[in-house]
């Protein structure tokens, strides 16, 4: 490089937002050469960040010059969410909105690790604990849930959306244990691993049939993935491989019928379905969307979920809609 040619430094892409106007232009490194691949003023896009996540991209490159202006626009970013959800449902969810970006970014770098290490996984956990030690004190109201699943962009944004909804869900159900909690929201968090690993990033969305044995097999493969990692207790597993089981025996990847389905992975599958739907519906207005997720959740809460869960569920999603 002569002294002429600018220099570059790495931004970690799990801090990025790829759904907002990037402050300057950003690079990748191929061959030893830097790419310009976005410009100032462009976003990376929600498939581009999914492909990137599968293919384990550290992260990106901006020139030295732009730095700081980067970091300030990632830390503004960053804020805004956290007062954009305090503006619409109150002051007093700060500590759990400054928790769900924690979680995120965990998240983030969880599903754009090529190996599972011990660390991130403990890491996580640690995370989770926290956060559910803070909605078991203040538990979700009715609007804040509906505010933290905002936005859907990426199969990492749905996984924290699925563990919001799935972990409000359980304590509608009657589920406070500190145990219990932290097992919901990491195995919704976990659900789609598998999804990511494959390339696989489409919703899955409508009445559940897959559409590929790839879609079929990911419960599996995420569990594959995980297993690698120490200490992840064996409800998550059971989570994570059954939540696209149905009550009427139907579902993948075992057609596993009735109570054979473990209770917490039936929440874990509401809460994706629903937030698949809102993503299907993501060019409607939020509370329209937010009413055709409870409609098809009402028509199909007979064969895919335990009957004991409704009206109850139903009741508190409509609850949560947004005004």
């Amino acid at each position: 490089m002569s002294e002429s040619d600018p220099s570059y430094s790495l931004v970690i892409l799990t801090k990025v937002d790829p759904e907002r106007e990037l402050p300057a232009d950003i690079f990748l490194k191929i061959d030893q050469k830097f790419i310009r691949f976005r410009g100032k003023g462009d976003v990376i896009g929600a498939e581009k960040f999914d492909d990137f996540m599968h293919h384990g991209l550290e992260g990106i490159y901006v020139k030295d010059d732009d730095i700081m202006t980067f970091l300030d626009w990632v830390t503004f970013v960053q804020n805004e969410e956290v007062e954009e959800i305090m503006a619409e449902v109150g002051e007093d969810t700060k500590e759990i909105a400054i928790g769900a970006a924690k979680i995120k970014e965990k998240v983030y770098e969880t599903f754009f690790e090529q190996e599972l290490k011990d660390e991130v996984v403990e890491q996580l956990q640690d995370q989770v604990a926290d956060f559910v030690s803070t909605i078991k004190k203040q538990p979700f109201s009715q609007q804040t849930i509906a505010a933290l699943t905002k936005k859907n962009a990426t199969i990492a944004d749905h996984s924290v959306n699925v563990a919001n909804i799935a972990v409000y869900l359980a304590m509608v159900m009657g589920q406070g244990h500190q145990y219990v909690l932290e097992n919901v929201y990491l195995g919704a968090i976990l659900h789609d691993l598998g999804k990511a690993k494959s390339g696989l990033t489409e919703s899955g969305v409508g009445d559940m049939r897959f559409s590929s044995q790839a879609m079929q097999n990911h419960p599996e493969l995420s569990v594959q993935v995980i297993r690698k990692s120490k200490g992840v207790p064996d409800p998550v597993y059971k989570i994570i491989l059954q939540h696209h089981e149905q009550w009427n025996g139907y579902g993948y990847p075992a057609g596993l019928e009735g109570d054979a389905i473990y209770e917490m992975a039936q929440i874990v599958s509401i809460a994706n379905f629903f937030d698949n739907i809102l993503f299907e519906n993501r060019d409607k207005p939020r509370d329209e969307a937010w009413e055709i997720a409870l409609k098809r959740v009402d028509l199909d809460k007979g064969r895919h979920w335990n009957p004991k869960f409704f009206p109850r569920v139903l009741e508190a999603l409509s609850k949560s809609k947004p005004q």
